[in-house]
C-alpha cells in the first residue's frame, strides 16, 4: 500500500538514468524539485572520447516513431488533448523526429506531475532545438499560470566546440 504524499525514497536522492520507470515507481505528489536534463534532440550521435573512462559509450539524440511505445501518443490524445496538439503541430513543422522527441518527453512530464507535490518545482533544462513545444507541452501539463520564470546561460569561456566560442 502507498501513501500519497509520503517518499518511498530515501531524502536527497539523485538519479541518473532514463527516468520513466524510476517516476512510475514513485508515490503521488511527495516530490519537492525536479531538475530535467534530457536529451536535446540535436540529431547527432555523440561517442565518449577514446582514452577516456567513457571510451565505447555513445548516445543516439535522434528520435522516430519506432522509438516510442505506441500507448503513448493514445495515452496523451486521449488525457491530454492541448499538448496532443502541440506535438501534432511540431511533427507538422519539423517532422517526425521532432513529433516522437516530445512525446517521450511529455509521457515523462505526465509522471513528473503526478509525484509533484502542490509546492514542488521543475527545472527544465533544455536548448531552443524544441524548448519553445516543451514550454508549451509544460503549459498544458502544469498550468500557464504556473510558470515562473526562464534561466539562460551565459557562457564566461568556452567549451572546445568551435559552435561555442572556441578559436
Amino acid at each position: 500500500m502507498t501513501a500519497e504524499g509520503q517518499p518511498n525514497f530515501a531524502n536527497k536522492t539523485l538519479w541518473t538514468a532514463d527516468n520513466l520507470n524510476i517516476l512510475r515507481g514513485i508515490n503521488s505528489a511527495c516530490v519537492d524539485l525536479i531538475y530535467l536534463d534530457p536529451p536535446f534532440n540535436s540529431n547527432r550521435t555523440y561517442e565518449a572520447p577514446v582514452g577516456s573512462q567513457a571510451a565505447g559509450a555513445a548516445f543516439k539524440d535522434a528520435w522516430t516513431l519506432s522509438d516510442l511505445d505506441v500507448a503513448w501518443m493514445g495515452l496523451i490524445a486521449d488525457e491530454q488533448p492541448g499538448m496532443y496538439a502541440v506535438i501534432e503541430a511540431a511533427g507538422r513543422a519539423h517532422g517526425k523526429g521532432m513529433q516522437s522527441y516530445l512525446c517521450m518527453i511529455a509521457v515523462r512530464l505526465l509522471e513528473m506531475h503526478r509525484v509533484l507535490k502542490e509546492t514542488g518545482s521543475v527545472y527544465l533544462h533544455c536548448d531552443p532545438t524544441a524548448g519553445h513545444y516543451l514550454k508549451s507541452i509544460m503549459d498544458a501539463i502544469f498550468d500557464p499560470d504556473s510558470f515562473r520564470s526562464e534561466i539562460i546561460w551565459k557562457r564566461s569561456s568556452a567549451h572546445s566546440d568551435a559552435r561555442q566560442g572556441r578559436r
